[in-house]
């Protein structure tokens, strides 16, 4: 069987996803405001018609609507609460070891990140899911004298290419420009004696190999025993899921895909306002003469001649100057811009700018749904590419054969890591507002859904069964004085063992005065008295807008 060039099959799929590569480098320049008219003459750039041509006295306009959009979209993602959830069928599984091994891992690969002049993480698959619309990272895990090297490099998936067959990623290559000095200080057999900018790097993984390439140039090539690609790679699930002959383009879309067209052209319109606005300080004139006393070739006044402060011109009774009409372009230009600015506003869900006015709970709640639309796709794909990531390095520890490893300053035994178990990453946001809001929501509601009901679907409390096991526990002490007082002398003595002696003391006032007194009445049947029930306090908010 021949052996694979998988060199030339990565190339071939770098042709091939071009017009992937020219989604993503148009939704590039929109977020960092490239030109879209270029300065061809003088300081300001000018508009180009239908033909490419430049609008002599026009002005191009960029507005930051791309950018402040990426900004306030990846701001939210990156203040996601992360919780990391491994959950067993054997009650007897130790859970919390594996999500702290987790943890500890991702931590542990953030730190040697910047040392490689790459971004932590979490912020940079955050960026790759809104601007690309995937996510890629290799994993690579090294036991070396005990000490877990924790390698994850995420992949900016604009020069990252893959191919499948019936066992999932047969290869990934990640393809990335270097200098001279870069490439020497790696690879120092390499011929760069003719190279002078810049080159092309290949770094090629298989499920039996890696390759790297500089040029066309082979530099390494090293086998590996993982059976498969160390790369996880997901998709957000937005965009096109047809299997059409162009749907590459439209597959894992980013947060522009409503807006990419509309963007450039709500540019344009305001560069014709502007250009108009302009046209008013150096407005065109109309020399109005009878017929009969126009000369051919004859010379007319500029309008800087005429318009000039403190000058006097003659003209013949029945003529003179007047404004050239702009009214109905401004008119007809207006309302093209509130038609395209209407669908951006609705797209990028402008309620991400939170103006400053009293709301009502809905109107709050309805501003957190708005930015989940946009936000959850881009989160939820985060939370997979790390669930497969966690996967796969666990996978490759174990199967190192040490018995023990050192993650930074912790110690993991790796026989506990073994087991069946399901890894899951989960999101929420800390919100003031909106727990106010469905806090108040909640109060309104009391009596109509069950309290398990209003803390699982209304509060969305993160965690419901424990919340309802915590509110249990405090209850016994509004239920029972004995149980209060037990629960307070225990507190004392931990206070006590501490080295507090005042707490040991206090703790024994207590069992003398309150326990041992209530104990005896209660077994001779008094009624103690319990303490009052807690009752949800009124809407901190109004629930709706007054209604008469």
């Amino acid at each position: 069987m021949a052996e694979i060039d998988y060199k030339k099959l990565s190339e071939d799929k770098f042709n091939e996803w071009t017009d992937l590569w020219d989604r993503m480098q148009e939704d590039a320049d929109l977020v960092n405001m490239k030109e879209q008219y270029p300065i061809t003459s003088g300081t300001y750039r000018k508009l180009q018609d239908s033909d490419g041509h430049e609008i002599i006295n026009s002005i191009g306009i960029l507005l930051n609507d791309a950018a402040n959009f990426a900004w306030r979209v990846e701001t939210a993602l990156n203040k996601a609460v992360e919780q990391i959830i491994v959950t067993a069928e054997s009650k007897r599984f130790d859970t919390v070891y594996i999500e702290n091994f987790i943890r500890r891992v991702f931590k542990e690969a953030d730190k040697k990140l910047p040392l490689r002049d790459l971004y932590p993480l979490n912020p940079f698959l955050d960026q790759q899911t809104c601007r690309r619309g995937r996510v890629a990272s290799r994993v690579l895990m090294q036991v070396e004298k005990g000490i877990l090297n924790c390698d994850i490099t995420p992949w900016d998936t604009r020069y990252f290419v893959y191919g499948m067959d019936k066992d999932g990623l047969a290869y990934a290559t990640y393809k990335t420009s270097r200098t001279k000095d870069q490439i020497l200080s790696e690879y120092p057999d390499v011929n760069m004696v003719e190279t002078r900018s810049e080159v092309e790097v290949m770094d090629i993984w298989t499920r039996e190999k890696n390759e790297i390439w500089v040029g066309n140039e082979k530099v390494l090539e090293q086998k590996h025993h993982l059976g498969y690609v160390p790369v996880v790679f997901r998709k957000v699930p937005i965009g096109s899921m047809l299997m059409d002959t162009d749907t590459i383009k439209y597959q894992g879309d980013s947060i522009f895909f409503l807006i990419r067209d509309l963007l450039p052209e709500l540019n344009r319109l305001v560069s014709i306002i502007q250009s108009i606005n302009i046209k008013e300080l150096d407005r065109a004139l109309q020399l109005k003469k009878p017929a009969e006393t126009i000369k051919p070739k004859e010379s007319v006044p500029t309008v800087d001649e005429v318009t000039a402060a403190g000058t006097v011109t003659v003209v013949p009774t029945g003529g003179g100057f007047d404004l050239m009409p702009l009214g109905q372009i401004r008119e007809q230009a207006q309302i093209l811009h509130n038609m395209i600015q209407g669908r951006v506003d609705e797209a990028m869900g402008r309620r991400f700018q939170d103006v400053m006015q009293p709301k009502t709970a809905t109107e709050i709640l309805e501003i957190g749904q708005e930015q989940e639309t946009i936000i959850l796709p881009r989160l939820g794909t985060r939370g997979l590419l790390k669930q497969g990531l966690a996967e796969m390095f666990i996978k490759q520890v174990i199967e190192s054969g040490a018995s023990t490893i050192k993650v930074g300053n912790n110690t993991f035994d790796v026989p506990k890591l073994k087991g069946e178990y399901e890894i899951e990453f989960s999101y929420y946001f800390k919100d003031p507002k909106r727990d106010i809001a469905r806090a108040s929501m909640a109060a309104s509601m009391r009596g109509l859904l069950s309290d398990t009901q209003l803390r699982r679907d209304v509060l969305q409390v993160e965690d419901p069964e424990e919340t309802e096991r915590l509110l249990r526990w405090e209850e016994a002490e509004r239920i029972s004085p004995l149980v209060k007082i037990d629960r307070t002398i225990r507190a004392l003595l931990e206070e006590a063992d501490r080295g507090n002696e005042a707490a040991r003391i206090e703790s024994e006032i207590l069992c003398d005065s309150q326990m041992c007194p209530m104990l005896e009445q209660a077994i001779m049947g008094a009624q103690l008295k319990s303490s009052e029930e807690v009752k949800p306090s009124q809407p901190l908010v109004p629930i709706t807008s007054g209604v008469t």
